[in-house]
């Protein structure tokens, strides 16, 4: 596991700012989660940084970071919901378990998310769940780590030759995706880093 990586010094901050492309930003990251070596997801969370802020969950021990090395496959959802559209990245591990989740928000760019999806394409879309699958999903989630989330953006990182990605405070979100977001964590029980 990742330790969460807080930046000491307002120098390094500024550097990851510049990565971004905001030399105005100057919050500090979340996270740094290292990609996986020759995994298919590596081409597709390279293009994570477009999509502007988006709220990013995943499970892990308290203070650690998401541990995508460990990810066998991803689905999409695309769904109508009573409160508007849900579209987001799962990611499974190989004994099936959801590691991660990476959800639009209205601030969003959906065009780039439209184009991520044909240029690295999903496996199969979110299938119908039956009772079987929604009764294991709800015994999983109670299992092991919980959820913990926070509205980031994605920016690059290199270090040693090995890519990983740094998930950075998005500073300017609507209070709608705010409020999205806070829905989204309230039915997955997953805590909100502010």
């Amino acid at each position: 596991m990742y330790k969460l990586p807080f930046l000491r010094a307002a120098g390094e901050a500024r550097t990851a700012a510049e990565r971004c492309g905001d030399a105005a930003a100057t919050a500090a990251l979340l996270q740094a989660i290292v990609l996986p070596a020759d995994n298919p997801l590596v081409a597709l969370a390279r293009r994570w940084h477009a999509l502007g802020p988006v709220l990013w969950l995943w499970r892990a021990p308290a203070g650690c970071a998401a541990d995508l090395s460990a990810i066998a496959g991803w689905n999409c959802i695309h769904r109508i919901e009573p409160d508007g559209i849900c579209e987001a990245l799962r990611f499974f591990r190989d004994d099936g378990r959801e590691q991660a989740r990476l959800y639009l928000l209205p601030d969003s760019d959906y065009l780039v998310w439209e184009q991520l999806l044909h240029c690295v394409p999903c496996s199969v879309p979110e299938p119908p769940r039956g009772l079987h699958q929604r009764l294991r999903d709800a015994a999983w989630s109670r299992a092991g780590h919980a959820w913990q989330g926070a509205i980031v953006r994605f920016c690059h990182g290199v270090d040693a030759g090995r890519p990983w990605l740094l998930a950075e405070a998005a500073a300017a979100v609507s209070a709608t995706g705010r409020r999205r977001a806070l829905e989204i964590c309230g039915g997955l029980d997953a805590t909100l880093m502010r």
